[in-house]
Order: C-alpha cells, then sequence, then structure tokens
C-alpha cells in the first residue's frame, strides 16, 4: 500500500482588531492589585513566554516581565508605594519593548512613536519616559530619521521637494531637519528617476496621450509644471526617438 501523508487542515490566523486588543488591555488592567503585603508566589504564565505572575498574599497582584520579576523575591513584604513602582516600571517595560517592535520595520520620527504608544493606551509620563531612553541611544533621532526619510524616498520613490517636505510635517519632523535633509535633491534628475520606468510603459502612446500620462505621474509626485514638461519631453525623445518639434500639430505644443 502506498504511503500518504495526511496534511492538517490550514488554520488561518486570527488578527484582533483594535477595539478587540483594547478590550484586553483593559481587562488586563482591572485585575491589577496593588494592596501591601507579602509576596507569596512568582510563577511563570503559561501562554505569555518570558511573563510571570506575581502574587501578594496568595492574590494575583500583576503580572511582570522577566526583567522586572528578577527585583522581588517571594517572601518580601511590599508597600502600596512599592507595588505602584514596580507597576510603573512594567509600563515601562512593555512600552519600551512596543517601540522597539515599531523600529525592526524602519526607522520612525519621534511623533509616530509617541502616536503608537497613545493607541496602546501609555500614559504620557511612560511614553516621554520611553523617548528619551531611545533618544539617548540614538534609537530615534528625527534629523537621522529625515536623512533616511529623503534617502530611500530618493532609492525608490522620487519625488519633490515639497512632496518630501510635506510627508516629513505630517511625521512631526522640524522644519529646520526638514530643510536640511532635502537640501541636495537634485528635482531634475528626481523626476527623471521617478518617470523613466512609466516612459517606456507608455512608449506605444501617441503624444498626447503619453504627455497627459506621464504628466499627471509626476505632478502626483509633487513636481512643478517646469520640471514636468522638461522631463516629459526628454523621456518622449529618448523612448521613441522623435523630436517634440515636430509634435506640435500632433498636441505636443504649449496648451
Amino acid at each position: 500500500m502506498p504511503f500518504s501523508k495526511t496534511r492538517k487542515p490550514f488554520k488561518k490566523k486570527k488578527f484582533l482588531t483594535a477595539d478587540e486588543r483594547k478590550a484586553i488591555r483593559e481587562k488586563r488592567l482591572a485585575r491589577i492589585n496593588t494592596s501591601p503585603g507579602k509576596v507569596t508566589a512568582v510563577e511563570p504564565q503559561v501562554k505569555r513566554q518570558n511573563r510571570f505572575s506575581l502574587y501578594i498574599d496568595d492574590h494575583f497582584s500583576m503580572g511582570l516581565s522577566i526583567n522586572v520579576a528578577a527585583s522581588v523575591r517571594v517572601g518580601q513584604e511590599l508597600s502600596r508605594t512599592e507595588l505602584e513602582a514596580l507597576l510603573k516600571a512594567e509600563q515601562l517595560e512593555e512600552a519600551r519593548d512596543k517601540a522597539l517592535s515599531f523600529l525592526e520595520v524602519r526607522p520612525r520620527s519621534e511623533r509616530e512613536i509617541r502616536e503608537r504608544l497613545k493607541k496602546k493606551s501609555f500614559p504620557d509620563e511612560i511614553i516621554d519616559q520611553v523617548l528619551t531612553r531611545l533618544g539617548d541611544v540614538k534609537l530615534v533621532d528625527d534629523r537621522d530619521f529625515a536623512k533616511f526619510w529623503v534617502e530611500n524616498r530618493e532609492g525608490f520613490k522620487p519625488r519633490s521637494k515639497r512632496a518630501l517636505q510635506y510627508e516629513l510635517r505630517q511625521k512631526g519632523v522640524s522644519s529646520e531637519n526638514i530643510t536640511r535633509a532635502v537640501k541636495k535633491v537634485d528635482e531634475t534628475d528626481s523626476a527623471y528617476r521617478a518617470a523613466h520606468s512609466k516612459a517606456l510603459r507608455y512608449q506605444s502612446l501617441d503624444a498626447v496621450a503619453f504627455r497627459e500620462k506621464l504628466s499627471g505621474f509626476l505632478a502626483r509626485r509633487g513636481f512643478d509644471y517646469s520640471i514636468t514638461k522638461k522631463t516629459v519631453e526628454r523621456l518622449w525623445q529618448e523612448v521613441t526617438g522623435k523630436n517634440t518639434d515636430s509634435e506640435e500639430e500632433e498636441g505636443w505644443g504649449e496648451e
């Protein structure tokens, strides 16, 4: 009998909505108890790796990360003030971890991280401390972020200085850092590189359609009329071998 391997049915991973995540967090916070007493247990949590449950007088008090739990020992007497300090340390640890996870994909501006942590319901005091710590080790620096953002756009999706400035303002970057970041952007070169692949795609079109499509694309990237016109004319000549001067009857001339 031939061997047949049975496959387990694929289970689609369920992603929680923002409201569901908020409800879970609120439920977790509601369980926190800072009543003073003796530490009777610090137990590993089953479902959350590197997390521990703190028990005071045999009653659940709060969940702790491995770093915060290391500061607590069984038999220790903890006052309400000390438990509140533990809770604050735990919030700081959790907020820092959330911020670091957010930074794994790409660098972030200070405003991006602040807004992200606010959505997670962390208090402003905790967010300020996280941003200070990340800033101290240069993981958050709006000047470096602006430089990264412009270089990334120039490398993959070139656009005008005006468009870059708008994007960076939306991310909370200061005018000084924005001006410094876009200072060396050559808009003529950026427009050409942005539109080159589109021009190859449009090369079978007539002059009017080519101009309309490529001009619209460059306008959406924020380039002004003068740069757009020169770029479209240059690319038309390059991809078709035709001179724009001879295309006036076809609608290439001035509007």
